[in-house]
């Protein structure tokens, strides 16, 4: 029902957007509740972070309780995502934009719970990843598994899980627009009015329900007014997008790098592999610990010039490596927060050796470098630029950092085809995008092409009785069998009647018959070249060395006819106001009609 008045009225499909940002709206305040009550449990204080190397806030304890704060969350987690959800493991977006552009948008739907629940023990016990990662994640699930269980064709599925996606993220960095753009250019990549339009709608009505609970102030709130001091420091703009992009794309190998390393050192069960690397991420945080977490405050506090320019480098370059390792141990957070402190590091670097005692010029600097590092990862530079300016609500910025993020993004592409989400689907042999999916049939193989054998013939059989077969069922060809059905050939008209002639022939297996064939899983390049180069009208797959179906040219043509027929349907879809004004004419003059 719900179904069917989702494909003919957009309407209805708006609303749907709807229910499913609020939803995710929702599921963005528990998340957040969640990752404050697991830090407010193992450290005493709602974002450690902000009390960096203290002691237990309720306990008394002194900070060496840092070492088993991983330990006792890995355990709790890593036996959960294992055996529930595998798929939550990491920083989640890859695994959206495989579910969306390969298999239909179909997310199981404890994907969500399982996620938002590890990646809260992840966060709260200390691992330095971020919130997007996983609250995209959550959202894609929610909007999958709403659209499945409403009966929606593949269609609306896969854009429900994108808007659920950027809904996550609009609600959780308080950046509606940029939660929408993010829906279209990392996940549905397809810029259209219409998936825009529910896009935004979904981003709305989740910011909606997180402004009822955390207010409408920015992410990053600081205290100043930002804009670039004059048009002589565009230079200076264009070097930190340069060096920002490069350290955005320097975070992203070292990511891929660290979990290779890991790969090959540990050898024990996976559902034990976040305690035990939380032995020696214990260590390092007891050692660092500013790095606990997504450190909100810490960048902050980069921004407003609090830390000399080495220290500044230390924590640019060890959240770089932390949460590498956060995420290579099974750790599950996103990679968004993470490019931001880094990028945030190197632009109040740069700004800060400009004016060291120019706040508002470090910031500016700073603010800039945020949208360069996770353009130079993500390569994503709509969003990035978005999301910075909303999340610092310093909209005088848009023009530097749109400058910074485009020089980012080709610094980054000039070096890489691959991005920070992309790498990890290559690294496993997951493609996204390949050309021959374009063309009429892609992928599909010939199991998939295949109609039942018209006619069937064996070697034993007359080619007298072949030949009247042929001309009564109309076929051109037959396919031909042996005594244990296995495949023997393809018998046409001219080659039998050539046999029993010249050659004296009187069954079929005495005649010389082409042995053209394909294989089940065969690709149609294969299925393609074998009719071409045996110019027979058809053949007959095969499953090891038994006739299981047959590819004719006709079926070929009839199905890139059925899907020209669907394209051009498609394209045909009306509003329901022009189908009102259809049936008013008298209302046609009204609207240009």
């Amino acid at each position: 029902m719900i179904g069917s008045l989702v494909k003919n009225h957009r309407s209805v499909l708006a609303i749907l957007a709807a229910i499913v940002g609020a939803i995710c709206g929702l599921a963005s305040i528990l998340f957040q509740l969640c990752i404050e009550g697991w830090t407010w449990v193992m450290t005493g204080y709602f974002n450690y972070s902000a009390h960096a190397g203290a002691a237990h806030g309720k306990l008394g304890l002194s900070p060496w309780f840092l070492l088993f704060v991983p330990i006792i969350s890995g355990l709790l987690y890593g036996p959960l995502i294992q055996k529930w959800a595998p798929t939550a493991r990491g920083h989640g977006v890859p695994e959206i934009m495989l579910a969306v552009r390969r298999k239909g948008g179909q997310i199981p739907g404890q994907v969500a719970l399982v996620k938002i629940i590890g990646s809260a023990l992840t966060l709260g016990g200390g691992g330095s990843v971020g919130r997007e990662g996983p609250i995209a994640q959550v959202g894609a699930a929610l909007g999958s598994a709403i659209a499945q269980r409403t009966g929606l064709p593949t269609s609306r599925v896969v854009l429900l899980a994108g808007c659920g996606a950027g809904a996550g993220v609009a609600a959780t960095f308080n950046a509606p627009l940029a939660g929408a753009l993010f829906a279209l250019e990392v996940i549905l990549v397809n810029f259209t009015a219409e998936t825009f339009g529910m896009a935004v709608v979904a981003s709305v009505a989740s910011s909606t329900v997180a402004h009822a609970m955390w207010g409408n102030a920015p992410i990053v709130d600081l205290p100043l007014i930002l804009d670039l001091p004059s048009t002589t420091m565009l230079p200076v703009t264009m070097l930190v997008g340069v060096i920002a992009g490069l350290g955005g794309l320097l975070f992203s190998k070292m990511l891929y790098g660290t979990e290779s390393l890991v790969d090959k050192i540990y050898r024990g069960p996976e559902w034990a592999r976040p305690a035990l690397g939380g032995m020696l991420l214990g260590i390092m945080l007891f050692a660092f610990p500013h790095m606990f977490g997504d450190g909100g405050p810490i960048r902050t506090q980069m921004l407003l010039g609090d830390y000399s320019l080495v220290f500044l480098l230390a924590l640019v370059v060890g959240r770089m490596w932390f949460t590498s390792f956060t995420i290579a141990i099974g750790g599950s957070g996103g990679v968004f927060a993470p490019s931001l402190f880094i990028g945030a590091g190197i632009g109040a670097f740069v700004g800060q050796i400009l004016a060291p005692t120019s706040p508002e010029t470090i910031a500016t600097f700073g603010v800039i470098g945020m949208g360069a590092a996770f353009a130079g990862a993500a390569r994503a530079p709509i969003t990035a630029v978005l999301i910075i300016v909303e999340m610092t609500g310093q909209y005088a910025l848009i023009l530097p950092v749109m400058l910074a993020v485009a020089i980012a993004v080709g610094v980054s592409r000039f070096l890489t085809r691959e991005t920070i989400y992309t790498a990890k689907l290559i690294r496993r042999g997951d493609r996204l995008d390949e050309p021959v999916d374009r063309t009429l049939v892609g992928r599909m193989s010939a199991r998939e092409l295949m109609e039942p054998i018209p006619l069937t013939v064996t070697t034993n059989d007359t080619i007298s009785t072949t030949l009247r077969l042929l001309h009564s069922s109309g076929e051109t060809s037959a396919v031909v069998i042996d005594t244990d059905g296995k495949y023997y050939g393809i018998a046409t008209a001219l080659p039998l009647i050539r046999a029993k002639n010249l050659e004296g022939a009187r069954v079929v297996g005495q005649a010389s018959l082409d042995t053209s064939h394909v294989f089940a899983e065969d690709l149609p390049s294969a299925v393609l070249a074998t009719i071409l180069d045996s110019r027979m009208d058809a053949v007959p797959v095969l499953d090891g060395k038994q006739p299981i179906g047959w590819i004719s040219q006709h079926a070929l043509v009839r199905r890139m006819y059925r899907e020209q027929r669907r394209a051009l349907a498609a394209g045909q879809q009306s509003s329901w106001g022009s189908r009102w004004i259809e049936r008013h004419p008298g209302a046609a003059k009204y609207f240009g009609k």
